[in-house]
């Protein structure tokens, strides 16, 4: 397993090559320590997977993630994430392979590197939504399609005021829709919606 690793706090970069060169099959091609870095050695080496940090200066691994998929570039990427925010939820509308929080166990780390070479997707337990997902049964079945329409536009970044604008119906509306949504299908906010509609193939 070929490994890029990109943070920008030189004793983290150092902690994570090591961490991640102790696993017998791992090689850590690459440590970088910016965006730039991290592009021009996924090119040079061409890993199986990029560990890269959810915060840096100037583009963030979210930004790193937009580019390589803007380019056609399909490594797999693990992001080390610091927060359950909106960068989350378009790091899986990218189609980011594995999520760990970087105050997990190390060990949380080395699995996700080994499910995500296996080809599978590891979100880290911390965000609950992926784990706690309803499976049975179809959007469709369960929403009425205005509720599918108000869910995947509230996927898609925008506030709900925003969504309010695009839908041309007023604030207090969409946070109804939102309620409904997240009581009928048991979820707990945007990102656990998002990966319902992914789940349902419908984002």
């Amino acid at each position: 397993m070929r490994i890029v690793v990109v943070d920008d706090h030189p004793i983290t970069l150092t902690g994570l090559q090591s961490l991640l060169s102790n696993e017998h099959d791992v090689t850590v091609v690459a440590g970088c320590s910016d965006a730039q870095e991290a592009l021009r050695a996924v090119r040079t080496h061409k890993p199986d997977i990029l560990v890269v940090d959810q915060d840096m200066p100037v583009l963030d691994g979210v930004a790193i993630l937009k580019q390589l998929r803007s380019a056609g570039d399909q490594t797999r990427v693990v992001l080390l994430a610091t927060s359950n925010d909106h960068k989350l939820t378009e790091a899986l509308r990218f189609d980011v392979e594995g999520i760990v929080f970087k105050h997990s166990d190390p060990k949380h780390l080395i699995r996700c590197v080994r499910e995500v070479q296996a080809g599978r997707r590891w979100l880290d337990s911390s965000l609950g939504a992926y784990n706690h997902m309803p499976l049975p049964g179809r959007v469709p079945d369960t929403l009425t399609p205005r509720q599918v329409e108000v869910a995947r536009a509230a996927v898609s970044g925008l506030s709900n005021k925003e969504l309010a604008q695009r839908l041309g119906v007023s604030e207090g509306t969409i946070k109804n829709h939102l309620h409904a949504i997240y009581e009928r299908l048991q979820l707990d906010g945007r990102l656990a919606l998002l990966l319902y509609l992914k789940e349902k193939a419908l984002a």
